[in-house]
């Protein structure tokens, strides 16, 4: 069992800039990837659209839960994602370069969208709108997970330094009292706690924790795909619990056990899911790592703003008109695809035209950059070595 000295310090010369060390992406982790932004696409199709307020606790049809079922899985997807993130950036370099190309990609797309809205009529101009615009990322940074995570990404060299540093009775004694601190809290005892950049601290550690120290228990395919089964079905039968008995006393939050993403059937379902993708192997695909590097951009676009949403669920696909409509069920799966395909076609452009000259012109470049970044990293992260800031426990 690979195990981490608890006198480990990281050292500075791992923290990188350029883009040369380039990894082939397991295409296991890419087509998990695509799936999760699937379950997200599904879960904005019900929430964003209209389709909860027409829901009727006192009249419930199949439509009504076959759309509560559809959208369920929507912040499990969130956390998979952040896990994938911990299980390899907690032994991989830190390239500051990622997290420019990840701040200008969200940035790219909240400007463009609010310039194409602009011109298009679509939405009215105000100083205020466009104040939002300009620092979205800060005033996203409470409620949007993309605001979340490039914060968390910011400070991933930092936690890799503690976590490395803590050994692993420490970073399982942390990890159980943030679990407890944020799921058990808010799941069984009705105060929630939720907060999101320590939520996604918190699942990235756990991630971290299944990357740094391997286990036989962490290999089980067979269990992994029973328990995600069974975490499924434990939602599906919490959100009819809610429907049929609860409803009935006035509680009708049937996405209780799974939303937000702390809750106890969302984190289950996602450490399940996450561990069984990890243990799969596939041949090595071209295509699902191509379509899977737009995953990001799906998000951006369709979940781009509360105008986007007007506009692609309610007025483009106009969700709602097929609530009673026996054609539902055509209509919800072929719009996720839809978007989704329509989504990753536009960031494949965004990619070729624009991301990719701009980082080869900059990788050609990189030396300049490495001695501007090394330059800063003197100033700033040796001198918390210096003064003692980041010492080994024990």
């Amino acid at each position: 069992m690979e195990t981490m000295n608890k006198n480990y310090v990281e050292p500075i010369e791992n923290f990188q800039i350029g883009l040369q060390t380039k990894k082939e992406r397991s295409s296991n982790f890419e087509l998990f990837r695509i799936i999760l932004m699937l379950m997200i696409v599904a879960h904005h199709y019900v929430v964003n659209s209209g389709f909860t307020s027409l829901f009727d606790f006192e009249n419930i049809t199949g439509n009504m839960v076959f759309l509560q079922f559809f959208g369920f899985a929507g912040k499990t997807g969130i956390n998979c994602f952040v896990l994938i993130t911990g299980y390899f950036m907690v032994k991989s370099e830190f390239k500051f370069i990622k997290l420019v190309k990840l701040y200008l990609e969200a940035k790219f797309y909240v400007f463009t969208i609010y310039i194409i809205f602009l011109v298009t009529g679509y939405a009215a101009f105000s100083t205020i709108g466009l104040i939002k615009i300009v620092f979205s990322v800060i005033y996203g940074i409470g409620s949007s997970f993309v605001s979340a995570y490039i914060f968390l990404y910011m400070l991933i060299p930092f936690l890799n330094i503690l976590i490395k540093n803590m050994g692993k009775i420490l970073h399982l004694s942390i990890l159980a009292i943030l679990v407890f601190m944020f799921t058990i809290i808010s799941t069984f005892f009705h105060h929630d706690t939720w907060n999101y950049l320590g939520w996604l601290i918190t699942v990235y550690m756990i991630g971290a924790y299944i990357g740094m120290y391997p286990n036989k228990l962490f290999e089980e395919k067979k269990l992994y795909i029973v328990s995600s089964v069974v975490s499924v079905i434990c939602m599906w039968s919490s959100i009819l619990v809610v429907d049929f008995i609860g409803s009935k006393f006035g509680f009708t939050n049937y996405y209780y056990m799974m939303s937000d993403s702390h809750k106890l059937l969302a984190l289950v379902c996602a450490v399940s899911l996450f561990l069984y993708f990890k243990n799969i192997r596939i041949k090595k695909s071209m295509f699902i790592n191509r379509v899977a590097s737009s995953t990001l951009g799906v998000l951006l676009i369709h979940a781009n703003s509360d105008t986007m949403r007007q506009f692609l669920w309610k007025d483009l696909l106009n969700n709602t008109a097929f609530y009673g409509s026996n054609f539902l069920v055509i209509h919800a799966i072929c719009s996720v695809i839809g978007v989704y395909i329509v989504c990753v076609l536009i960031d494949q452009l965004r990619i070729k035209l624009i991301e990719k000259p701009l980082f080869d012109y900059i990788d050609r470049n990189n030396d300049r950059y490495v001695a501007f970044y090394r330059t800063i990293e003197e100033k700033i992260l040796k001198r918390f070595f210096i003064h003692g800031v980041f010492k080994p426990f024990g």
